[in-house]
């Protein structure tokens, strides 16, 4: 084992595809789930030491592992010490690893309005900024007031919301773990936000694949377009490449069934995105992250 100093905490060969929401994947080489801020620090200083390559798994849902998996370490910020909650009158600090949906509950309850419309969105709240979440609403970066960040070399980093940078499902935060965030939030009504909170809710679900299958979204809206539309417009919907099918129901949603593999899914997603560019000139981009 290269990291032989945290053979208690580190494991081998852990399959990755129960860990994303389209359930393929092969394995990574390492797989850690370190308890608080020091050892995640210790972890990756000797995973750099070492040439070791690092990623950080959120919530899988726009996760694509290769099938031959990933020669290198994962780790996983499920511990508390990541998820943690504090409020201070309309501002609330938040943990990168916390589900963004404790984040939406909380704030809610707390009678703060800002991330309810973003109930219904998976993963975790260091992905949501990673990507910039959002909704028809608006999203997660335009709350953002603050940001601590973990680099990779170990050292931590403290950015204002003018150092960051949001676009569509895009974000200037690519350092590798964001440790927690600070929002501010207007005061409201607690019972009118979970009024508003369950009318978002109903509404998202009816705009994606329900559970139990196996899906994720495309590709991302280019500028000043719908990729959705595009996709209908051209004859994309029901693209099929192997056991993998462009959603013919839910535009921009790729689903998955038994026999389905990685390759198969990104050869459906350079297919599509192809057809797209002969016949649009547009250039659609990938919304998943591939590993």
């Amino acid at each position: 084992m290269a990291l032989e100093q945290f053979k208690t905490l580190v494991r081998e060969d852990v399959p990755l595809a129960p860990f994303t929401w389209l359930q393929l994947g092969g394995h990574a080489r390492y797989f850690a789930e370190p308890a608080d801020v020091a050892e995640l620090r210790e972890l990756l200083v000797a995973s750099s030491d070492e040439g070791l390559s690092v990623r950080l798994l959120g919530g899988g849902s726009n996760l694509l592992v290769r099938d031959a998996g990933f020669d290198g370490l994962v780790i996983q910020l499920k511990a508390p010490a990541f998820s943690k909650i504090q409020f201070d009158g309309s501002l609330v600090t938040c943990g990168g690893g916390a589900p963004i949906s404790h984040l939406i509950t909380a704030c809610v309850g707390q009678g703060l309005a800002g991330v309810e419309h973003l109930v219904g969105i998976p993963g975790t709240v260091g992905g949501a900024l990673h990507g910039n979440s959002g909704t028809d609403e608006g999203d997660i970066g335009h709350v953002v007031r603050a940001a601590t960040l973990l680099r990779r070399d170990g050292s931590i980093v403290q950015v204002d919301a003018k150092e960051l940078a949001f676009s569509h499902r895009r974000s200037s935060l690519d350092e590798l773990v964001i440790l927690e965030a600070t929002f501010e939030l207007q005061k409201d009504d607690a019972a009118r936000l979970t009024k508003r909170e369950q009318t978002f809710w109903i509404l998202k679900r009816s705009k994606h694949p329900n559970a139990p299958v196996r899906s994720a979204i495309a590709f991302t809206n280019p500028d000043g377009a719908s990729a959705a539309d595009l996709l209908q417009r051209f004859g994309q919907l029901g693209a099929i490449e192997g056991s993998v099918q462009l959603n013919p129901t839910y535009p921009n949603y790729i689903t998955v069934s038994d026999g389905a593999t990685s390759e198969q899914v990104l050869a459906l997603l350079e297919l599509v995105r192809e057809a797209v560019f002969e016949k649009s000139g547009v250039r659609l981009l990938t919304h998943l992250v591939v590993w």
